[in-house]
C-alpha cells in the first residue's frame, strides 16, 4: 500500500501530513515541500509525478524500478537522482538492496523508496526538532539522507573486519574445511558492497563536483565529505577483499604443509618397511639351496637384522630432523 508523507516549511512553521498537504503547498513562494512516497504504485504515483508536477516518465519509471544503478539525470526544473545502500546479515551471509529515487528542485524534494528506511525515518523525527534541515534547502534535506545511507556501512564493515581478524586466528591455529567455507561466504559479502559501492562513489563524486545543477554551492561541501566517507568505505572493502586473498592463500598453505607433513612420516615409514620387505622376501623365496635355510638360530638372524635396520633408520632419520622435532 502505497504510503505518502509530506512536510512544509513555511519560514518557522512547519506543517507534516499526507497527501492532502500537497495541495497547500505554493510553488515559487518562500515554501520548502518534502513528500517521501514509500512502497510506491504506478497507478497512484504516476498522476502524481508525471501529470501534477510535470516529472519526465523515464525518470518516474526509474523511480519505480527495482533494479535501476545510482545515476544523476538533469531535467530543467529539476535533478533526478537514484541512491542506493545494501545490508548484508553476515550470520547468514544473506544481503538486501536498497533504492531510494529523489526529484530534487528549487523548492521541493521528492523521494521514493519500496521499503522502510532507517536514513528516511531518522531524517523525518529529526525534522520536527531541526528544522534547519528543510530551511536551508531541499538539497540539504537530500544530503542529510544520504548520509544516513552512506554511515549506516561502517558498523558493517567493522563486523566484517572482526569475521576476518577471527577466522585468520582460527585458520592459523587449526585449518578447518569449514573455515574455507565461511572465507568464501564473507569474500561474497565483500564483493556484495563493492558491486554497490563503486557506482554509488561516482554519482557522490559527481555531485560533489557540482555537476548538479540544484545543489546549491554553500552545500557542496557538504556532499564532499560524504563522498570522502563512500571513498574510505570503497578503499575499506578493497583491503578487506584483498586480505581475505592473503587468508585464503594462508589457509591453502596451511593445509599444503599439513599433507606434507602427512606426507613426510608415511614416506618415512616406508622408507623403514622397505629394507625389512626386501628381507622377508629374500627368505621367503622358495629355493632348496637358501644359506641359513637348517640354521637353528636363522630366524632370530633375520628378526633381529630387521630389527637393527629399523632403528637404524628411524635414528638416521630423527637425527636429519626428517621426523619428530623439525629444529634439529
Amino acid at each position: 500500500m502505497t504510503i505518502i508523507r509530506a512536510a512544509i516549511l513555511a519560514g518557522d512553521a512547519l506543517r507534516q501530513g499526507g497527501a492532502e498537504l500537497i495541495d497547500s503547498w505554493h510553488p515559487g513562494s518562500d515554501e520548502r515541500l518534502w513528500v517521501d512516497i514509500e512502497d510506491p504504485d504506478q497507478a497512484a504515483l504516476e498522476p502524481l509525478l508525471e501529470q501534477r508536477f510535470g516529472f519526465h516518465e523515464l525518470a518516474a519509471e526509474d523511480s519505480l524500478s527495482l533494479n535501476t544503478l545510482p545515476k544523476y539525470d538533469p531535467f530543467p526544473t529539476y535533478d533526478f537522482f537514484i541512491f542506493r545502500a545494501v545490508d548484508v546479515d553476515l550470520s547468514v551471509h544473506g544481503s538486501h538492496s536498497y533504492k531510494l529515487a529523489a526529484f530534487l528542485g528549487k523548492d521541493f524534494l521528492f523521494t521514493v523508496h519500496k521499503e522502510p528506511m532507517n536514513a528516511v525515518e531518522h531524517v523525518r523525527q529529526r525534522l520536527a526538532s531541526d528544522r534547519r534541515l528543510l530551511a536551508n534547502g531541499p538539497d540539504f534535506l537530500l544530503y542529510a539522507i544520504v548520509d544516513q545511507m552512506v554511515d549506516a556501512h561502517f558498523p558493517l564493515l567493522e563486523k566484517l573486519e572482526e569475521c576476518v581478524d577471527d577466522l585468520q586466528d582460527a585458520i592459523f591455529t587449526d585449518a578447518r574445511p569449514k573455515h574455507l567455507d565461511e572465507l568464501l561466504h564473507l569474500k561474497r559479502d565483500g564483493n556484495v558492497l563493492r558491486r554497490h559501492s563503486l557506482p554509488q562513489r561516482e554519482l557522490l563524486n559527481q555531485i560533489s563536483r557540482g555537476d548538479a545543477q540544484f545543489v546549491q554551492r554553500p552545500h557542496l561541501i557538504y556532499y564532499r565529505d560524504v563522498y570522502d566517507h563512500m571513498f574510505r568505505i570503497s578503499e575499506t572493502i578493497d583491503v578487506l577483499r584483498d586480505t581475505m586473498s592473503g587468508t585464503m592463500e594462508a589457509y591453502l598453505s596451511a593445509v599444503a604443509n599439513r599433507t606434507n607433513e602427512i606426507m613426510r612420516v608415511l614416506t618415512v615409514f616406508s622408507a623403514i618397511l622397505l629394507p625389512l620387505t626386501l628381507i622377508a622376501g629374500i627368505y621367503g623365496m622358495n629355493f632348496e639351496r637358501i644359506p641359513e635355510l637348517h640354521w637353528m638360530h636363522g630366524y632370530l638372524y633375520a628378526v633381529g637384522l630387521m630389527a637393527i635396520i629399523a632403528v637404524g633408520l628411524f635414528t638416521y632419520f630423527r637425527r636429519r630432523g626428517w621426523i619428530g622435532r623439525r629444529d634439529r
